[in-house]
């Protein structure tokens, strides 16, 4: 990445900082993937359970095989699974110690934005969980709600449905065309405009594009 981008991209996230810690969210602003996945790590004890919520991002820091080294108790499906097996771990997720996921935008006033198909991800990151690590790239940064249901929309979803290999409508148009199918993944949003009382959230900026 160009230094002056770099530069750039670090005053916009120390600014969401300052928004997010306003909202009562605790902030670590990493300069990069290396960076964040050890600030990650840190927060975990090695005797806590981990939920992990689907995300490339969290993919993408190679956090879960630092986990798996460490002897953790990852609790985690995966695509592909039986349904009744997927369901029950996504359950026990609720109740896991730690869990790790990504929103899908963070607005520049310091509120998060999640979208879900099944509701588990969206969850654990309200409720349940006694600590919750949300990780965002610099590309999950808006200017506000309306350009985090666009960015959800044209980029997150239409971006995830492709991954899981779905026949949607959005994979065909690169963007949310309001479908109606059994395989839609954006059943759900939610804006976290401040941390919910009771669970420990730590809110991790990244000065990289990480996941969709």
């Amino acid at each position: 990445m160009d230094e002056n981008i770099k530069w750039h991209n670090l005053i916009v996230l120390n600014e969401v900082a300052k928004k997010l810690e306003k909202n009562n969210f605790k902030v670590i602003v990493a300069e990069g993937a290396e960076t964040a996945r050890k600030k990650v790590l840190e927060i975990i004890d090695a005797k806590e359970s981990v939920g992990i919520g689907g995300s490339m991002t969290i993919e993408e820091l190679n956090i879960i095989e630092e986990l798996r080294k460490r002897g953790q108790n990852i609790i985690r499906h995966t695509p592909g699974m039986p349904l009744d097996e997927s369901l029950d771990i996504r359950r026990k997720a609720l109740t896991s110690d730690v869990y790790v996921a990504s929103p899908n935008a963070i607005t520049k006033d310091g509120t998060l934005m999640l979208c879900d198909g099944v509701g588990n991800r969206v969850s654990a990151m309200i409720f349940g969980p006694k600590k919750v690590i949300a990780v965002a790239g610099i590309n999950k940064i808006v200017s506000d709600e309306s350009a985090g249901w666009c960015r959800i929309d044209e980029i997150a979803a239409p971006s995830n449905a492709k991954r899981l290999n779905l026949n949607n409508p959005c994979v065909a148009k690169g963007k949310c065309v309001e479908c109606d199918l059994p395989s839609r993944i954006c059943n759900i949003g939610v804006v976290l405009w401040k941390k919910p009382k009771q669970t420990e959230y730590y809110v991790v900026l990244v000065n990289e594009n990480l996941g969709y």
